[in-house]
């Protein structure tokens, strides 16, 4: 930090760094790596996510913008990638959770995904899933990564997943 001490931060923040080389070495520049994401997207494996934490929209809403950019509404299929998006979501600055592509409107109890795979990883959070007044749709708490049955309706941030 300024005061010359170390600080936790999320593994997930970018930040500069500084290299130590022994003298005499010339080292040639290169080039950036292709993340083969558009800007505005992270790389994470193989898929790109996109953010989205300023424009609200409802889930159905969301994930149509998410198809009109290639992705549906992220999925989670591992606790790898769960971290990693809850590194990156706890520095969004809107609302409490945001809208995933989980829900079970088709059939109560039954969730799946928006992009067809298949729903085996779970984290619902405490009382999870409760269909309460008929909550169709999963949204993911900012502050700690667990997952709730929501309200399709509500106007939430959202996070858009497609291959990288």
């Amino acid at each position: 930090n300024y005061d010359g001490k170390w600080e936790t931060t999320s593994c997930f923040k970018s930040l500069g760094y500084i290299c130590e080389m022994t003298g005499g070495q010339n080292p040639k520049p290169t080039s950036a790596p292709d993340s083969h994401c558009d800007p505005g997207y992270l790389l994470y494996r193989d898929f790109c996510y996109h953010f989205e934490g300023e424009r609200v929209k409802t889930w159905q809403d969301a994930e149509a913008h998410c198809n009109s950019e290639q992705g549906h509404l992220t999925s989670f299929h591992s606790q790898e990638e769960l971290s990693f998006l809850t590194g990156v979501i706890q520095m969004s600055p809107t609302g409490i959770a945001l809208w995933t592509g989980g829900h079970d409107s088709i059939t109560e109890g039954g969730w799946e995904w928006t992009d067809g795979s298949p729903f085996r990883y779970i984290r619902w959070g405490a009382g999870n899933p409760d269909d309460y007044y008929g909550e169709d749709c999963l949204s993911i708490y900012i502050n700690s990564g667990y997952w709730n049955d929501d309200n399709c309706d509500y106007n939430r941030g959202y996070i858009c997943k497609r291959r990288g």
